[in-house]
C-alpha cells in the first residue's frame, strides 16, 4: 500500500467519511475573492484569522507540498427537538474546536501523530485547520463542492460536515478536483430562507449579518466592533442561542438526512433535558456545565456572551413567562446583559415588561444600557 493509501485508510478508521489530497500550491481564486470582499472581512484579513496568509500554504509551512483534507460527517445520528432551532447541529455534534481530551479533538491529534510518525512536518495553526482555506482545499482535493451559501457539500454526504486540513511537507498522490458548484442552476432556497439576509449574492455572505457570526464574533478584540448585536439583526435571529442551520436545512443536498429516521445520540438526549434559556440567561452553573461546556467548550470564554444570546432568543420568543427572568437580568452586573435584556423586554411588551423597564431606567448608570431601556420603553 502506498503512503497516500495508508493515510487515507487511517483517516477512515478514525471516523472520517471522505479523504482527499491536494497540492499545496497557492489559491489565486481565493485571493481574488478576498480582494473583492475586503470590506466584509477587513476585521480578519491581516490580524486575528489573518486570512491573507492563507492564500499561499507555504506561508504557513515553508516547504509545504500537500494538503490532506478529511471530511467528518456530523449528521449520522438524530438531534433532540429541544435543541434543534436553538443550537447549531455542528456544536451539538461536539466536533468544532474540540479540545484534545474530547473525541473530536483527539481525532485530529491522532491524525497529526500518524503523519509525524511518517516523518512529515505538519503545520499547526488554529483548531482543526492548518491555516489554509479549508473549503477551497476540499474542492481541490476532490471531496467538496461549493454552494451558493458558501458552504461546501461533500458528494453523497451533504453540507453537515466538518473539514479538517493537514498541511505537510511530503509529496503525496493528488486527487482530481471536483466541479466547484453543486447547486442546481436556478435554486435560490438558501438565499431566500436566510433570516437576516446574510447571503447577499451567489457565493457571497456578509458575515456581519450572519446569525452565528453575531453569536460569537462580536467579542471585543476579535473585530473592530462592539459586543452589542445590532437591534435590526437581533429581531431576525429567532430562537437561536448559538449557531444557525437554516440555509443548510433548506438545501436539497441535506433533505435525505433531515427526513431519515436516524438513531438517537444518548448523550445529546440527556443533555437536552437540561437546556433552558432562562437558566442560561441567569448563568446557572448546572445548566452552563450541562450545555455550554460539553457542546461549545466555553468557546466564547465569558458567560456574558451566552447570557446576551439567551436574552435575544427569549425576546424573540414573545413568551410573557420570560419577562420575570429578563427583569432580573436588568440587574445583572454586566451592562452587555442588561442592555440586551432591556431590548428583549421591549420585544415582548406588556405591562409587566414596561414596569420592569421603568424601574430599571431610574437606577441604570450605563450609557448604552440606558439607551436600550429608553428604546425598549417606546417599543413596549
Amino acid at each position: 500500500m502506498s503512503l497516500t493509501g495508508e493515510i487515507k485508510d487511517y483517516a477512515l478508521d478514525l471516523g472520517y467519511q471522505a479523504v482527499g489530497v491536494a497540492t499545496a500550491e497557492p489559491f489565486p481564486a481565493y485571493a481574488d475573492a478576498l480582494a473583492e470582499r475586503s470590506d466584509d472581512y477587513n476585521w480578519c484579513l491581516d490580524h486575528g484569522l489573518r486570512l491573507r496568509r492563507s492564500i499561499d500554504p507555504r506561508d504557513r509551512l515553508p516547504g509545504a507540498k500537500s494538503i490532506i483534507v478529511a471530511i467528518y460527517d456530523y449528521f449520522r445520528e438524530s438531534f433532540p427537538p429541544q435543541l434543534v432551532g436553538r443550537i447549531g447541529r455542528l456544536y451539538q455534534a461536539r466536533c468544532y474546536l474540540a479540545p484534545p481530551h474530547r473525541l473530536g479533538g483527539a481525532r485530529i491529534q491522532l491524525m497529526r501523530q500518524l503523519l509525524e510518525q511518517k516523518g512529515m512536518q505538519v503545520a499547526r495553526w488554529f483548531g482543526p485547520s492548518s491555516g489554509v482555506p479549508d473549503r477551497w482545499a476540499a474542492v481541490r482535493a476532490g471531496v467538496g463542492q461549493f454552494g451558493r451559501n458558501t458552504f461546501v457539500a461533500a458528494p453523497g454526504i451533504g453540507t453537515f460536515i466538518n473539514i479538517h486540513t493537514f498541511l505537510v511537507d511530503a509529496e503525496l498522490e493528488y486527487d482530481e478536483p471536483t466541479p466547484e458548484m453543486h447547486c442546481p442552476p436556478r435554486c435560490r432556497l438558501c438565499l431566500d430562507a436566510c433570516p437576516t439576509g446574510a447571503i447577499v449574492a451567489d457565493f457571497r455572505v456578509n458575515p456581519r449579518r450572519c446569525i452565528p457570526f453575531n453569536h460569537f464574533a462580536t467579542i471585543e478584540g476579535l473585530q473592530n466592533s462592539s459586543s452589542y448585536i445590532e437591534p435590526a439583526v437581533r429581531a431576525k435571529m429567532g430562537g437561536w442561542f448559538y449557531g444557525c442551520d437554516v440555509c443548510q436545512e433548506v438545501c436539497p443536498r441535506n433533505h435525505g438526512k433531515l427526513e431519515a429516521n436516524l438513531p438517537n445520540n444518548t448523550f445529546l438526549v440527556e443533555t437536552a433535558r437540561h437546556f433552558s434559556l432562562p437558566a442560561l440567561l441567569e448563568s446557572n452553573d448546572e445548566c452552563y456545565a450541562r450545555i455550554v461546556t460539553p457542546l461549545m467548550y466555553q468557546y466564547l470564554g465569558e458567560r456574558k456572551y451566552f447570557q446576551r444570546n439567551a436574552a435575544v432568543a427569549l425576546g424573540n420568543s414573545g413568551d410573557r413567562d420570560a419577562v420575570r427572568y429578563l427583569a432580573r437580568a436588568l440587574e445583572d452586573r454586566e451592562e452587555l446583559v442588561r442592555a440586551h435584556a432591556a431590548w428583549a423586554l421591549g420585544q415582548i411588551g406588556g405591562g409587566e415588561a414596561r414596569a420592569a423597564l421603568e424601574a430599571a431606567l431610574g437606577r441604570e448608570s450605563g450609557e448604552r444600557a440606558r439607551a436600550e431601556i429608553a428604546a425598549a420603553l417606546e417599543a413596549a
